[in-house]
């Protein structure tokens, strides 16, 4: 059996080492002066915890039909509008697209109740009639990221008149995905035990479970590197991103339990006879408008097959694959992405604009 040799006198190098490069990361650190949302705006409407924000122009609109972003109920949308350097949400304002934002906010206790038809029917609605008049436009284009995108596509199967163009960016349509990670672990989560429980899903707890997908990369290993990160270059944005991922608000109690069972364990996008909601029968057939749906090819959360289904269900004519090579945060923020995505929706966009 081969022993194994310790060098004391070099681990206390190394250790060493490491706390002086800490030491100076945390300097940096507390020179920054950090803001989310740093890109111009007004919020537009206020309804409970939802804010619909619109965000002032650069340059010029190339584009009449505003732009109107739908995240996730999970995260918060800030990723979009990271800092001065890192946004996506600046760079498509630069390119002359007028852009509005729906940010979700922090569901509060009553808020446990809201169910999906309360979210398409009535908070996003509103949000899209708020942007159709402060912008004197009949149809809007919609563009949904990540679990916004499944209530896009919900959104605009319900209310196709409203919208003019539908853009998807790393959406989940197929669950049935092997490399599907979080159908997987839906199915050990109890959401009716879990709405008993707590009422909201806490973001806490959704935070460790997105940790345990990977828990080498995002776990010890990223603690380990965190004072190489905190160097004068690198410090605001690593700072900036570690903060986004732990800002996990809470999920009304009933939504989750409807989103999980229709879209992870039932797989209800890819349902040829369609699904109830909102006291309709849905499906993806009814999606006719013109549809650009981006993804990343080294996905792992939202793997690229599961997007990719998207272009056999619904009945559009006008359907763009769009692949992004990076992975589910890099088509939001990173670098290959600001640089090539705000341009390629800009000009898809005006090839189908109203003359």
């Amino acid at each position: 059996m081969t022993r194994i040799k310790l060098d004391p006198a070099g681990i206390q190098h190394q250790l060493q080492a490491h706390r002086q490069t800490l030491k100076q990361g945390l300097n940096t650190a507390a020179k920054l002066d950090i803001h989310h949302l740093p890109t111009p705006h007004r919020v537009l409407m206020h309804s409970g915890s939802v804010r619909l924000i619109q965000f002032l122009p650069t340059t010029p609109q190339q584009i009449r039909t505003p732009v109107l972003i739908c995240y996730a109920l999970v995260n918060r949308p800030w990723i979009l509008d990271l800092s001065s350097q890192r946004s996506m949400i600046r760079n498509l304002l630069d390119a002359g697209v007028p852009v509005y934002l729906v940010d979700w906010g922090y569901p509060a206790r009553c808020d446990r109740y809201l169910t999906l038809e309360d979210y398409l029917v009535d908070l996003l609605d509103r949000c899209v009639d708020h942007v159709r008049q402060d912008s004197h436009s009949e149809q809007i284009n919609l563009m949904g990221v990540c679990q916004g995108g499944v209530l896009s596509l919900c959104y605009s199967a319900l209310f196709p008149r409203k919208i003019r163009n539908l853009i998807t960016l790393v959406t989940p349509v197929d669950t049935s995905s092997p490399r599907f990670q979080l159908n997987r672990l839906s199915q050990y989560i109890d959401a009716g035990l879990t709405t008993a429980t707590y009422g909201n899903l806490p973001g806490a707890l959704l935070n460790e479970l997105f940790t345990a997908l990977q828990p080498g990369r995002l776990g010890l290993q990223k603690r380990l590197a965190a004072a190489q990160q905190l160097d004068s270059e690198h410090a605001e944005h690593y700072l900036l991103m570690e903060q986004w991922l732990q800002d996990c608000p809470d999920l009304a109690g009933a939504a989750l339990q409807e989103f999980i069972q229709l879209f992870f364990r039932d797989n209800a996008l890819m349902s040829a006879q369609g699904f109830q909601l909102a006291g309709q029968t849905l499906n993806l057939g009814r999606v006719q408008m013109p549809v650009l749906n981006i993804f990343g090819s080294k996905d792992q959360l939202v793997p690229p097959e599961s997007s990719i289904a998207l272009g056999a269900r619904i009945g559009s004519n006008d359907y763009t694959e769009a692949p992004v090579e990076s992975g589910h945060i890099g088509v939001l923020n990173g670098r290959t992405a600001l640089r090539t995505l705000p341009s390629l929706i800009q000009l898809w966009l005006k090839e189908r604009d109203p003359a």
